[in-house]
């Protein structure tokens, strides 16, 4: 039978861990939070990866290649692990400054994006990225006033080359005089909300979300008990069939390659993850021969799950253009945080799973293959 003291170190030590617990996850949801609040469209990655670059522990030495890629390296030896999440968000660039001040643009995304994307920013603020600084803008609403019968713009979805942005110039001279040029790319505007439960609503956490792991995974990394090489990135690009990602598979030739990321159901069909939900712990793609995904580091990963208690929710999908940019022998997983309504500007995560991700991940690179 317990004496009281030893009952009360129990408790006091369930308390503090709690407590240390609760900390972390704070910690971590300010991370999403500021990357999510930070735009980055394909190409455009710059201000994200200074985010990221801001909130590195003290002892990574980040290296960026020419594309844009940030990665941090700590060990040496084989297996050389490569954790790779992809910075970049949906968006477009400015096509043409019309006279009149107004500007149209042009989709960057090369992957599937939601039926409803353009859609989604008809009447929302954006943020043009011009090089003197952000510039505020807004996608105007068609009247309907004018309009008879089939003629009305709003009875189909709109698309990119249907989207007119006011970024409150009347002259092609007043919106170059704010800074706005040709091809600076442009997303929607930025607003992240709290929810119920400690979930998070925003743009662009399905592309987020794996940066943020990768920062709390290396926020909780002991380089010292790391088994080999391990390589976290950060890539760019990965919006443009994973270019970022093509490049660090030519430059790093790993031997362990986990991709945190999950295809939306818009891009995996009926296929996809859409019965993956927040909340319920990390999401993990199914090997197939469809997806060329190791079967031995599903394995393990599930293993690793398994042992800390954290569930993991399966997922039939056809990879990403990430995953596809490795081939054997390198063996490829791919597992990310549970996001809603992927692809929206209102998507929702539960900060939790990504921490759960981290402690998964913590634990497969610090034990030997």
């Amino acid at each position: 039978m317990r004496t009281p003291h030893v009952a009360a170190a129990a408790v006091a030590a369930l308390l503090l861990s709690d407590g240390v617990a609760d900390a972390g996850n704070a910690a971590l949801t300010e991370v999403l939070r500021r990357l999510a609040l930070t735009t980055g469209a394909s190409g455009y990655e710059a201000p994200v990866r200074a985010a990221i670059r801001a909130s590195l522990p003290t002892w990574a030495d980040p290296v960026e290649d020419n594309l844009g890629n940030l990665t941090v390296t700590v060990g040496s030896g084989k297996p050389h692990w490569l954790l790779l999440a992809h910075m970049d968000e949906a968006g477009y660039v400015v096509s043409q400054i019309r006279e009149d001040g107004y500007l149209r643009v042009q989709r960057l995304a090369r992957v599937p994006l939601p039926p409803l994307f353009d859609q989604y920013h008809v009447g929302q603020p954006l943020v043009v990225g011009a090089r003197g600084g952000s510039v505020g803008g807004v996608a105007v609403v068609p009247s309907t006033h004018l309009w008879r019968g089939s003629d009305s713009p709003l009875r189909t979805a709109a698309l990119d080359e249907n989207l007119l942005i006011d970024v409150g110039a009347r002259t092609a001279q007043e919106a170059a005089g704010a800074g706005v040029s040709l091809l600076d790319p442009v997303v929607i505007g930025r607003r992240v909300v709290d929810l119920a439960g400690g979930l998070l609503a925003g743009p662009a956490l399905d592309n987020r979300a794996g940066c943020a792991t990768l920062l709390d995974l290396l926020g909780r990394l002991e380089p010292v008990k790391v088994q080999g090489t391990l390589t976290v990135a950060f890539s760019a690009q990965g919006l443009a069939d994973g270019r970022g990602a093509q490049r660090l598979a030519s430059r790093l030739i790993p031997d362990e390659v986990v991709v945190i990321d999950l295809p939306s159901a818009h891009e995996a069909h009926s296929t996809g993850p859409k019965d993956a939900l927040p909340a319920g712990g990390p999401a993990i793609a199914v090997p197939s021969a469809g997806n060329r995904l190791s079967t031995d580091l599903f394995g393990r990963l599930s293993m690793a799950a398994g042992r800390m208690s954290i569930p993991l929710q399966l997922l039939v999908s056809p990879g990403t253009p990430e995953a596809a940019a490795f081939a054997a022998p390198a063996r490829v997983a791919l597992i990310g945080a549970p996001i809603l309504y992927s692809g929206s500007p209102g998507q929702v995560a539960d900060p939790r799973d990504l921490s759960a991700l981290s402690r998964i991940l913590k634990t497969v690179v610090e034990q030997a293959p």
